[in-house]
């Protein structure tokens, strides 16, 4: 059994287990972590899927999490547990910085990863958790999974004004309605979609109280845009298909009341100052703020698409976002 070399995994024969050890630093943002962190990342489902044996995800020597990187671990393993048999044939070891793991309880991603199955990831919408997964199931809904969303920012003391929540929830629906109308391959991934959800996505709330600062993060982990729209725009690269795709009024479907969305995507981020957007898909990036937008490639290739909005709460703009 061949096992990678960018981080410590051992297999256990007797036991049939490989354990991976992760890296002391978890990080898509830095050029220097990315590649690493992804490759720990989707080494967790390679394991599953593709060794058919169980897995032991030490985080032991965890030094340093960021929000990206956490809700990608969130969906790997949540995906792998509700495709399981025995969900319990994936096993976690917590930090041993007291730091990293408060963080990690306090968040809600434990909650997110501890063994379980669907009862398990059902109960994060009905306790408002910080790390919640959607799909087209009843009770799974994203009108429910907002609902919790907004309770749990309440409970961590975000009180956003009627206009803004407004705004917010119409960024993060339209989210969802791209990941229903476009991220799946629904046909190939018909089977799969019996264990996991139809149009499934994962998203927590990451709260930095000290610099008043949220980080909302949705993700999928379907074809992606630049695979999407590759069609409409074969000679641009994927930085810069996310950039048009950003564009309104920008579809692949010719249904003409989509593609207006991403104007509520990017309109969340105008409505605090000093925030941002980015969007993570394929190999490409893309990054929206007050002084206009960036784009670049990234050092690794993400299944699906990540949108981060990254708000500063303690001032709201809603006039300039109506």
């Amino acid at each position: 059994m061949k096992l990678p070399r960018v981080f410590k995994a051992a297999y256990d024969q007797d036991n049939e287990c490989i354990t991976i050890e992760s890296p002391e630093t978890l990080c898509i943002y830095n050029p220097n972590e990315s590649y690493q962190t992804y490759r720990f990342v989707k080494y967790i489902e390679t394991v599953i899927f593709e060794y058919g044996t169980r897995i032991h995800i030490s985080f032991r020597n965890l030094k340093k999490i960021t929000a990206a990187a956490s809700l990608l671990i969130f969906a790997r393993v949540t995906k792998c547990q509700l495709c399981l048999n025995q969900p319990s044939d994936l096993e976690i070891t917590l930090p041993e910085s007291k730091e990293v793991k408060k963080t990690l309880v306090e968040s809600g991603f434990w909650n997110g990863i501890k063994p379980g199955g669907a009862s398990k990831v059902r109960k994060l919408i009905h306790t408002n958790n910080g790390y919640i997964s959607g799909s087209n199931h009843d009770s799974e809904h994203y009108g429910k999974v907002i609902s919790a969303t907004l309770i749990n920012l309440v409970q961590n003391g975000v009180n956003f004004s009627v206009p803004s929540i407004r705004i917010l929830t119409r960024g993060i629906q339209e989210a969802i309605l791209n990941i229903d109308y476009h991220a799946y391959d629904k046909k190939s991934l018909a089977n799969q979609f019996d264990q996991l959800g139809d149009s499934r996505w994962w998203q927590c709330c990451w709260l930095d109280s000290g610099n008043n600062q949220l980080v909302f993060i949705i993700y999928d982990d379907g074809v992606g845009i630049p695979h999407t729209l590759h069609a409409q725009y074969p000679e641009l690269s994927s930085s810069q298909i996310i950039e048009e795709a950003m564009k309104v009024g920008i579809t692949r479907t010719m249904n003409p009341e989509r593609g207006k969305g991403s104007n509520d995507i990017i309109k969340a981020t105008c409505t605090f100052p000093n925030s941002h957007l980015i969007v993570m898909s394929g190999n490409g990036y893309f990054k929206s703020d007050s002084e206009g937008v960036t784009t670049k490639e990234l050092p690794f290739t993400l299944e699906g698409t990540l949108i981060q909005w990254v708000l500063d709460y303690s001032v709201e703009k809603i006039d300039d976002c109506l």
